[in-house]
């Protein structure tokens, strides 16, 4: 009987060890959601042939399967509920928050489709040229007679010349303050 309580009291005492063992240490549960959305697929197989939306700097390809706009020098495409934005047509796309996406394309109509099927379209390969002849025009209606790099130029210069007079203000402030 002896024996047996020794067994018994050595089995008790691993039981209890090994109890305390899983129950002393804290139980940590790690829940890791990562979904990748990725860039758009392709939208079309080759260059695409692009509709001008009236009143507007915008283009959009019609043969595209999904949403393929080209606007100001850039293309942009809409998937699963993001926005990207690329230098080409197919690519390489770049994440665009929604407070980057032109206010443009942003207010098309649901129905550009169909809306603007039947207006000016305009080849690939005179997209460039189309574009920037639209944007020139659109600037000299506005009043923008002088070249955009020109202008550029002369508002870094006005910018420098305030700088530099506000520093000289500053100095002769200082200056006049120990004066006194």
């Amino acid at each position: 009987m002896a024996s047996w309580n020794k067994t018994g009291l050595i089995m008790a005492a691993a039981f209890a060890a090994a109890v305390l063992a899983f129950t002393v240490a804290p139980a940590q549960a790690e829940v890791n959601v990562n979904i990748n959305i990725g860039p758009p697929p392709v939208l079309v197989e080759g260059p695409p042939e692009l509709i001008v939306v009236p009143r507007t700097m915008i283009y959009f390809a019609p043969a595209a399967r999904g949403d393929l706009f080209f606007f100001s020098g850039y293309w942009w495409t809409r998937h699963d509920g993001r926005w990207f934005r690329a230098r080409a047509y197919n690519g390489p796309w770049k994440h665009m928050g929604p407070r980057y996406v032109p206010v443009e394309i942003v207010r098309l109509p649901g129905n550009y489709r169909t809306a603007y099927v039947h207006e000016h379209r305009v080849p690939y390969g005179q997209l460039k040229k189309h574009w920037e002849r639209r944007e020139h025009d659109r600037r000299k209606r506005m009043g923008e007679w002088k070249d955009w790099k020109e202008e550029k130029h002369e508002r870094k210069a006005r910018e420098k010349e305030m700088k530099r007079e506000m520093k000289e203000e500053r100095k002769e402030h200082k200056e006049h303050g120990r004066g006194h």
